[in-house]
C-alpha cells in the first residue's frame, strides 16, 4: 500500500501574513483616498454658505449675486482648503426682489484618486444653501 506524504503547515503562516499585509496596504490606501473628496466637499460646502450669507446682506440684487460669486471664489481660491485639482463651478440665484429669498450652488470634482489607471473619474457633486433674507433688509430701500 502506498502512503500519501504528510501535509504540513509549515508555509502557511508566511502565505496568511502575506495576505493580512496586502489587504492593509489597500485598507491604507482607501483610507487616504477618501481625503482628497472629505477636503473637497468642506470647501464646497464653506463657499456656497458663505454665497448665501452675501446674498441676504444687500438690499440690491444684482449687487449681492456679485459679491455673493466673488466671496464663495475668494473662499475656494484660498490656501487653506488644500483641494489642489479640484475644479469647481460657483452659480449664484440672485434673489427676485429685496427680501426674497436667493441661493447659492457650488459644483466640484475632486481629482482622480493617485492617478491609477482604471480608477473611475469621479463624478461631480453639489452644495447648495438658499438664503435668508430678513424682511426688514427689504426696506433699506
Amino acid at each position: 500500500m502506498k502512503t500519501l506524504p504528510k501535509r504540513s503547515e509549515r508555509g502557511q503562516a508566511l502565505a496568511e501574513a502575506s495576505l493580512y499585509a496586502a489587504l492593509a496596504a489597500l485598507l491604507a490606501l482607501g483610507m487616504l483616498s477618501w481625503i482628497p473628496v472629505h477636503r473637497a466637499r468642506t470647501a464646497a460646502t464653506v463657499a456656497a454658505h458663505g454665497c448665501a450669507q452675501f446674498l441676504s446682506q444687500s438690499p440690491n440684487p444684482a449687487w449681492a449675486a456679485w459679491q455673493a460669486r466673488q466671496a464663495a471664489q475668494a473662499s475656494l481660491d484660498g490656501d487653506w482648503s488644500a483641494t489642489l485639482g479640484t475644479t469647481y463651478q460657483v452659480l449664484v440665484a440672485p434673489p427676485q426682489e429685496p427680501g426674497a429669498p436667493g441661493g447659492c450652488a457650488v459644483y466640484y470634482r475632486p481629482p482622480r484618486l493617485f492617478g491609477l489607471a482604471g480608477i473611475a473619474e469621479p463624478r461631480a457633486s453639489m452644495e447648495f444653501f438658499i438664503s435668508r433674507s430678513e424682511a426688514w433688509k427689504a426696506r433699506w430701500r
